[in-house]
């Protein structure tokens, strides 16, 4: 292993692109930290060749901005940050990031109108503030593409109290009423063995467009369907 620029090249050619990057660049989200590049592998993988809209909120220096660059080669990949000075010019080049409070809605739709064609991943690894994981999520999954892969980062700070803010206890707590929206019946028809459910309502939006969802430690996979 070697150093350079401060960044750190490991020799072990058997971790997979996204971990690989994340060491070298000591982003906490590879293997020596979060570990998320472990999951990024296994559900962007097969995705890596596609033409995709990607979209990070959080970027700070911008060195996650150089992974997913880096690792969707074919992919147009923006960025969201509050601090206009945080950024490194270099590490997000070829890039978009627009500079805004990811809770503002009207700062969210200029981000969406920018990119007619919507978003085909949107990554919140943003304030982790409950409140603002939860406003965000409202508002951009909405305009997710169908097939749109929904990720939230760091659910560890929902079970601090210095991120615990707005109707909800944590963000996890808000996460686990989606996993029952999903799982419930709604109009569909039920078999004989759904006594418990003995009339059909109107399906919430929820049921309607997640597909599934999956957790993680400290993160959350959320996956809209193709059609809903």
């Amino acid at each position: 292993m070697e150093i350079k620029n401060n960044f750190v090249f490991s020799d072990n050619e058997n971790i997979n692109l996204f971990t690989k990057i994340a060491n070298q660049l000591w982003i906490d989200k590879g293997a020596s930290q979060h570990n998320y590049t472990r999951w990024y592998n296994y559900y962007f993988d097969n995705k890596t060749e596609e033409q995709l809209n990607i979209l990070e909120i959080g970027v700070a220096k911008g060195r996650s901005i150089y992974l997913w660059n880096s690792c969707f080669k074919n992919s147009k990949i923006y960025g969201i940050e509050i601090n206009k000075r945080a950024t490194d010019k270099e590490l997000i080049k070829g890039c978009k990031v627009f500079i805004g409070n990811q809770t503002d809605e009207k700062f969210l739709k200029k981000v969406c109108k920018s990119v007619p064609d919507g978003f085909d991943i949107v990554i919140d690894d943003g304030s982790h503030v409950t409140s603002d994981q939860i406003k965000t999520f409202g508002y951009l999954f909405k305009r997710l593409n169908p097939g749109g892969i929904y990720v939230i980062e760091d659910l560890q700070t929902s079970y601090q109290k210095k991120y615990q803010k707005g109707k909800y206890k944590s963000a996890v707590d808000y996460l686990k009423g989606l996993v029952d929206d999903i799982n419930y019946n709604g109009k569909f028809k039920c078999n004989s063995f759904d006594r418990v459910i003995k009339k059909s309502r109107k399906l919430k939006k929820y049921e309607k467009t997640i597909e599934g969802m999956s957790f993680h430690a400290g993160i959350c996979f959320i996956f809209k369907r193709y059609s809903g």
